[in-house]
Parts: structure tokens; sequence; C-alpha cells
């Protein structure tokens, strides 16, 4: 038997989905005729260039879903760009009032953590970014892939495509590249390889200038750059500055297409890019949903890099959790294994929200000016 995502009693015809700020539902209450979600998306700090093409993919999966279930949908729009403690506040202030039935959050772990720290699984929590690996609560899902799963792939794809054996690992100095630099010592190991710099930057305090000139003196091969957003783009313009683009292959595990039209696109040849998801794959899901945005938000929107195809996805996945009712019986993270179990059955089990749900493997490409151009997929040839 399917899955039943059924309508809600809308009550008087609304528009299908509203954007809201957090003052207003506060002031307003709770909405009973209507799926209310929190929507944490960075306006400001380290992703915010992501957030405009993240904020429009949320609305996207919204209007998707209210035309699919005949729900009314309204977005929280909380800017999870700020300090950790701040957004977790403010996110706290919905949670206990009962006006959000769950978050989805397309931002940087550190802001996940305290978080998930003041939710305390009181409402499901989509986190949509890869992510360190954790033991985490029961409330939380992930839908982004772990260090490990990220790197393992591309780091086998450059040392047997480029001959790489020496590695610099250079990141933002917080939880989750710590992480993925735990994890690239593991994995570059397991391969053979040899790691000659591992360096954590304070975030907002990138020296290109001198980290180029580290990596150097470690004789590296490749760079590790697990610099995130903002620290990533002044790193990599640093680097085209420097003229040390073909220096050292670049291999990054947080760049997508704005991030690097941000950086002024790079030529070099030598800069590349794990992600789940790039503008330029051909398969049929990423192209419909490609169509669906330039159709609804227009040829000059921003781009809807790997981010925002991620708060797409998580945006339909908790609605889905949330109309399905197996939250009623079960963890926010069990519901979601369950029901990603019963959509990869025949399509008679496939719940009708107008998206596929499965999770989206990794992928690597290179830079050619601002293009992403897949090089490596998912079995690593």
């Amino acid at each position: 038997m399917g899955l039943d995502i059924s309508r809600r009693d809308n009550g008087p015809m609304t528009p299908p989905v509203s954007l809201l700020l957090p003052s207003e539902v506060l002031l307003s209450g709770p909405s009973p005729h209507a799926l209310r979600l929190g929507l944490l998306a960075p306006l400001s700090g380290l992703l915010g260039v992501a957030g405009p093409a993240v904020i429009n993919c949320a609305i996207l999966a919204g209007e998707e879903i209210s035309l699919a279930t005949e729900t009314v949908l309204e977005l929280v729009l909380v800017d999870a760009g700020g300090l950790p403690e701040t957004v977790a506040r403010e996110v706290d202030l919905l949670v206990g009032a009962g006006l959000v039935e769950g978050l989805v959050g397309t931002h940087t772990s550190n802001v996940r953590v305290a978080v998930a720290a003041r939710v305390a699984d009181r409402v499901p929590y989509v986190f949509t970014p890869p992510h360190e690996f954790s033991r985490d609560r029961a409330g939380n899902v992930f839908l982004g892939s772990d260090p490990k799963d990220h790197l393992r792939q591309p780091i086998a794809w450059l040392a047997r495509n480029r001959r790489i054996t020496r590695w610099a690992l250079i990141g933002s100095d917080y939880v989750w590249p710590r992480q993925v630099h735990r994890a690239a010592t593991t994995v570059l190991r397991e391969l053979g390889q040899h790691i000659v710099l591992d360096r954590l930057v304070p975030m907002g305090h990138v020296d290109a200038a001198e980290l180029v000139a580290a990596a150097r003196r470690a004789r590296a091969d490749a760079i590790l750059v697990s610099l995130v957003g903002r620290d990533g783009i002044e790193f990599h313009r640093g680097v085209t500055e420097l003229d040390a683009g073909q220096s050292f292959v670049r291999l990054c595990t947080a760049l997508d297409e704005n991030c690097l039209v941000a950086v002024g696109g790079d030529s070099s040849g030598e800069l590349y890019s794990a992600m789940p998801t790039f503008l330029q794959q051909g398969d049929d899901r990423h192209l419909r949903l490609l169509e669906s945005y330039v159709a609804r938000f227009g040829l000059t929107a921003p781009l809807p890099g790997s981010y925002a195809e991620g708060c797409y996805d998580g945006v339909h996945l908790l609605a889905a959790l949330c109309m399905s009712g197996l939250l009623a019986s079960s963890s926010a993270a069990n519901a979601a294994e369950q029901f990603f179990a019963a959509t990869a059955g025949v399509p008679g089990d496939r719940p009708e929200l107008g998206f596929d749900l499965t999770r989206r493997p990794m992928r690597l490409a290179r830079a050619n000016g601002t293009d992403l151009e897949i090089v490596g997929m998912p079995n690593g040839v």
C-alpha cells in the first residue's frame, strides 16, 4: 500500500506558497489551514552567495507541493548566516511557540549543531548540504553525504588520472571541515597518498598568499580545499592573482556554480569540485528541475547550484514526511528511511509529489571559465 500524502483542509482560498518572516508569525500565531515550515537559508555570512538561489528553489518546491497536494504552504525564512547561537535562539522561539511543523536547513554545520541542540527533536529538522559524520539526534535527517562518501571517489579519480601523491589539506576552522580533514586522512592513506600539509583557517581570515606559499614549501601536488563559501571564494581569487592556478590541482568540497561565478571563473584546468549535483549534468530529473526553475524565475535568476538544489529536495522531503503520517509513530530519521524505502518501489508506491525522492551520489567536475563540467561519475570512471 502506498504512503498517503493527503490534502489538508485549507479553509478560505489563500496563495499556495507564502514566504514569511519570523516576526510576522510570532505576531500572528499558528496557521491551522496551512503547512508551515521553517526555512533556514544563508542570507549573510560564509554561504550568503548561495542564499538567493536557495530561497528560489524552496519556493519552487513549495509551489510543486501545493499543486500536487492542494495544500497551502508557508515558509518562515530565518537568516542562517548569522552567529550559530543567534540563529538557534530565533529558531527556538518559532519551535517553542508551535509556529512551524519542521525545519529545512541549508547552511553551515556549526549553525546546524547549535540549532539541533536547541530544537532537541521537537520537530523534524532536514539538513541538506554535505555534513560531518554524526551519531546525531533522532529528529535530524541528513540529505547530504558524509565526508568519507564525499571524498573517496573524487580523490581516487584524481590520484588515478592526474598522478597525484602529495596533498595539502586547507579548510575553514569549524566542525565540518575538521571532520573532512579527518576523513581525508583515512581516505588518502588507504589510497597510498601522502599528506604534506594540514591547515585549518579561522573563518573570515583567509590569507591566500600565505597558504599558497605553505603548500609550495610542502611540495604539494594537490590541495583539498574545504574553505566554505566566501572564504573559498577569497582563496581561489588569491590563487589566480598570484598566478598559482597551475601550481596545484585543487579539489574543492564546497564549490558550486554560484561560488565559481563569484570567484570570476577559472581556466587553469586544475580546479575541481566534488558535489552531488552540477548545472551541466544531463539526467532527466535534473533537466526537469532546471526547466521548471527557468520557467518560474527567468534566465537571469541566481544559478540553482548544488546548495539550492539540496534545499529543493529538503522542502519536498519535509513536506512529504509531515503529510505522510509516519511522524506519528517514528522519529524523523526513521520516518525518512521508511519514506526513501517506500518511494524506491514500484511507481504505484511513489507519492505524487512532483519529484523523485532518491539520494544523490557524488560527482566530480572541473572548472572551465564559470562552468563546472562533469569529469567523474558516481562509479569513479
